[in-house]
C-alpha cells in the first residue's frame, strides 16, 4: 500500500468516528432533556379506594411524555388488584392551562389486574383510554415541584 492510501484510510476512519460520536451525543441529549416529576395520590369513591403513584416523564421541546401509573385498588379495604400502565401523551398550552392528550395506553399485563371499567370509576379517562384529554393548570411550587389544579382546586403536587 502506498502512503497516500494509508493516510486517506486513516482520514476516512477519523471522519467516520467523529460522525458516529456526534450522532451518539445528539441521541444522548434527547434522553438528558427528559424531565420527570412524581405524585402520590389516594382516590376515594364510595367504598373504593386507589393508592397510585403518577410518574410524569416529559420532553419540553417536543411536548410529549409518558406517565407511569402504579398502585393498588381496594374495595371495602381489601386489595382487589393492582394498576400498572404507561400512558403516552402530548400536550398543548394556553396561558397557564395545560391540555394533556393520551396517545397510547400500555397496560403491564402481569401487573395490571383491574379492569379498565373499574379504573375509569376512580381515575380520569386520560389515564385509562387512548385519545382522551384532560386539562390541568400547573402552578410552580418552588424550584422542584408543581401543583396540578383544576380551576382553583388543587388536585396533587408533583415533585421532581
Amino acid at each position: 500500500m502506498s502512503r497516500k492510501w494509508v493516510a486517506l484510510s486513516c482520514m476516512l476512519l477519523f471522519v467516520a468516528g467523529a460522525l458516529v460520536s456526534g450522532f451518539y451525543h445528539l441521541r444522548q441529549d434527547e434522553y438528558r432533556d427528559t424531565e420527570m416529576c412524581s405524585a402520590s395520590v389516594v382516590v376515594f369513591s364510595n367504598n373504593i379506594r386507589a393508592n397510585v403513584t403518577l410518574d410524569f416523564m416529559y420532553v419540553l421541546d417536543k411536548n410529549t411524555g409518558v406517565v407511569a401509573v402504579n398502585g393498588s385498588y381496594y374495595k371495602d379495604d381489601k386489595v382487589i388488584g393492582s394498576i400498572r400502565r404507561d400512558v403516552s401523551y402530548t400536550w398543548t398550552e394556553n396561558k397557564d392551562v395545560i391540555y394533556f392528550h393520551s396517545v397510547k395506553v400500555n397496560k403491564v399485563i402481569n401487573d395490571d389486574s383491574v379492569s379498565d371499567a373499574d379504573v375509569s370509576e376512580i381515575l380520569p379517562d386520560f389515564f385509562v383510554y387512548p385519545d382522551k384529554s384532560i386539562a390541568y393548570s400547573l402552578i410552580p411550587q418552588g424550584m422542584n415541584s408543581f401543583m396540578f389544579t383544576v380551576g382553583k382546586r388543587p388536585v396533587f403536587i408533583c415533585y421532581r
